[in-house]
């Protein structure tokens, strides 16, 4: 290891967390943030070449992770464009009985999950509505994965059966 990468790898050993609460400030996204300040350190380690002794090598970090901050805010920005065109050529054509038979078929899938048992619900609930792994779930509930797994395909065999009329009808 060379000098600047010895320099490098301090900087990040004493000041990654100040990086990520930069990072986090700019973009109130957790993830992300730790993506972007990993990202940083592995492209100015690849670099380390270029760097020389005399380079104050902190300041250098603080202005890569803003600027990596403001190309994920844009990026993000293009997507949510994208994303809003979308929604609106997918709903621009719908009738006033085409969004009176999207809101019937929601309603009879909520019915169809607030019928089913107890420990069902709650499985189909945190694993469809909360996004929870079957791991998280057989904690919260003291049970299986397995016992998760078996619950999700009979919820699923369930809103099937019970929701197969409207599946068959196309919009």
């Amino acid at each position: 290891m060379n000098d600047s990468q010895n320099a490098i790898a301090v900087i990040y050993r004493k000041h990654w967390r100040k990086l990520y609460i930069h990072a986090y400030n700019l973009l109130n996204d957790g993830e992300s943030a730790k993506d972007i300040v990993n990202d940083v350190f592995c492209s100015v380690l690849e670099n380390s070449r270029q760097l020389t002794e005399e380079t104050d090598l902190l300041p250098l970090f603080y202005v890569m992770v803003k600027n990596r901050c403001i190309d994920h805010i844009r990026h993000q920005n293009v997507v949510n464009r994208n994303a809003e065109r979308y929604l609106e050529e997918l709903y621009s054509g719908w009738t006033a009985k085409e969004y009176r038979d999207y809101e019937d078929k929601i309603a009879r899938m909520q019915e169809s999950i607030r019928q089913m048992a107890p420990q069902m619900r709650i499985v189909v609930e945190e694993f469809f509505l909360n996004e929870k792994k079957c791991a998280e779930i057989s904690e919260i509930l003291n049970i299986s994965d397995n016992t998760v797994r078996t619950h999700i395909a009979r919820a699923l065999k369930i809103l099937r059966k019970r929701l197969s009329v409207f599946l068959l009808i196309t919009v």
